[in-house]
């Protein structure tokens, strides 16, 4: 039975935060957490399964999200409640959920916390290095029509030294004014592609509407899937909420957002469908005239948002790498561990862009491996593990247990089908690698 102090204790009552963020601050960052680079992807995974595959696979994705998310929330709470702790971080909430688990899954734990930890820093690392190429990408094409033309990779380079400064923004009660800037200049952006997207005609054929190859539609659920799940993020926002609780259920902040962005993703991957058709590009900004002052703002402007977005992403990453080592370090090499930490987590997918600097694949790729693990697998392993332990385990007829495996098996298909997809788009260079000539790439 479970005890009454257990019962008793509530670990949103025992979370040190010094700067806990209000109900406006968590929903803006939320917002700006997901509304990045996927947003403008959406035409391009909407080109690949239809209109009509891509409303109900998007409205039943984000359902999906949604609940895993809850999941693993509830999840972490129940393990810190039994364990009268204020909060778990992810990597530690699985190792003690595997701990608690069956006795053959208890050896495994130690090194699926170090595998945790390791999946979250690169998938924050992976985000960074999406909005740096997509900075790049539209800023070239700016520069090229004034014909101040580089190579993409110097102006990578040329975003770097900026990327790095404003990465020193140490907490997020002090991100709230950028990420706000940066919300408030993807509105006036997606005001200004809207104006192309309805200034003339839409050219809508019938056969827009249908799924042509079902080979797609990994790369589908992975552009979905990297643009409503922001793991790290969200779970970072709800731990530093002066309000926690308000988080959760049905109409709280979480499910509130995913709706708002839901909403916003429908309409634009469909506009943006139906007025470029095949010719529509990895990023929507990308279709656009070069020529046209209006056009120039709005990647300018997108450009911007994106850029002001990248501390945000990144302090997930730093939050994990932090807390390993810090205090290890006293006195002033302390402040110089810290700001050196920063710089390096901006170098690194700097790095990575210059590496592979295509922004559908590398989404693809990213979307993939780590949030196919990330919000699906691991809530399920966890779920799985926490109940075992406790008196009425699965429930009826072993429900909880069926969902898990379902959730699982979901998961495990995502991650498998949407690698292997963009690995082959990677190593071939060409977007266009199944038998329909006009296919690009990006997922999760």
């Amino acid at each position: 039975m479970t005890s009454t102090k257990e019962e008793d204790y509530d670990p949103h009552k025992h979370r040190n935060v010094e700067k806990p963020t209000s109900y406006l601050d968590t929903m803006v960052h939320m917002i700006k957490g997901s509304c990045g680079a996927g947003v403008l992807a959406m035409p391009e995974a909407v080109k690949r399964v239809g209109i009509v595959t891509s409303i109900l696979s998007l409205m039943f994705i984000g359902f999906f999200a949604a609940y895993c998310m809850q999941l693993l929330i509830n999840t972490q709470y129940r393990l810190c409640k039994r364990h009268r702790q204020g909060y778990m971080a992810y990597p530690a909430s699985m190792k003690q959920s595997l701990l608690e688990g069956p006795i053959k899954t208890r050896w495994i734990a130690p090194i699926v916390y170090y595998f945790v930890d390791g999946v979250l820093i690169l998938w924050q690392l992976g985000i960074c290095t999406v909005y740096f190429i997509f900075v790049a990408e539209n800023i070239k094409q700016i520069m090229d029509f004034y014909s101040i033309e580089m190579t993409l990779r110097v102006h990578l380079t040329n975003v770097l030294i900026p990327a790095i400064l404003i990465n020193l923004v140490k907490d997020l009660k002090l991100m709230t004014p950028l990420s706000g800037i940066s919300n408030l200049a993807t509105m006036l952006g997606l005001i200004l592609v809207f104006y192309y997207l309805l200034e003339d005609d839409l050219d809508f054929h019938t056969d827009m509407m249908y799924l042509k190859n079902f080979v797609d539609f990994p790369i589908f659920i992975g552009t979905a899937l990297f643009a409503l799940e922001a793991v790290g993020v969200v779970l970072a926002l709800e731990y530093n909420m002066e309000n926690p609780k308000q988080f959760v259920g049905i109409c709280g902040l979480f499910n509130i957002g995913i709706a708002v962005i839901l909403l916003l993703y429908l309409i634009v991957g469909l506009f943006g469908y139906i007025k470029y058709g095949s010719a529509i590009k990895a990023s929507l900004t990308l279709n656009l005239p070069h020529e046209q002052k209006k056009a120039q703002s709005a990647k300018g402007i997108f450009a911007v948002a994106i850029f002001l977005s990248i501390p945000l992403q990144n302090f997930v990453a730093y939050e994990i790498l932090w807390r390993k080592f810090n205090h290890k370090i006293s006195g002033k090499k302390r402040c110089l561990a810290d700001y050196a930490l920063r710089v390096v987590l901006v170098i690194i997918p700097y790095l990575a862009a210059i590496a592979i600097p295509r922004l559908g694949p590398f989404i693809s790729l990213m979307g993939a491996f780590c949030l196919s693990l990330l919000a699906v697998v691991f809530p399920a392993i966890m779920d799985v593990c926490v109940c075992y332990g406790e008196p009425k385990r699965y429930g009826r007829a072993n429900i909880k247990l069926i969902r898990d495996m379902i959730l699982l098996v979901i998961g495990l298909f995502c991650m498998c089908s949407g690698v292997y997809t963009s690995i082959i788009e990677i190593v071939t260079g060409d977007e266009n690698t199944h038998p329909k000539p006009d296919n690009n790439s990006m997922l999760f």
